[in-house]
């Protein structure tokens, strides 16, 4: 729900259509130890949403967040 929320305001703020995040990249995001705040979260989402192209994939969230894996 976090993750929708701040694609919503994200995308807003970079007046660009939100985007969708696939089900395996949710997952991934769900796997990691978020040792952060809720910043973190929203800062690797805004991450995703500058990197990644229409749709963010779990490749998105090895290669711009979670690079060891």
């Amino acid at each position: 729900m976090l993750v929708d929320k701040f694609l919503t305001d994200v995308c807003s703020e970079y007046g660009i259509p939100k985007k969708t995040i696939d089900a395996e990249a949710i997952d991934e995001l769900k796997r990691h130890n978020w040792t952060g705040n809720i910043r973190e979260l929203r800062n690797v989402v805004e991450r995703l949403v500058i990197l990644s192209g229409k749709s963010i994939s779990i490749g998105d969230v090895h290669a711009y967040v979670l690079p060891n894996k």
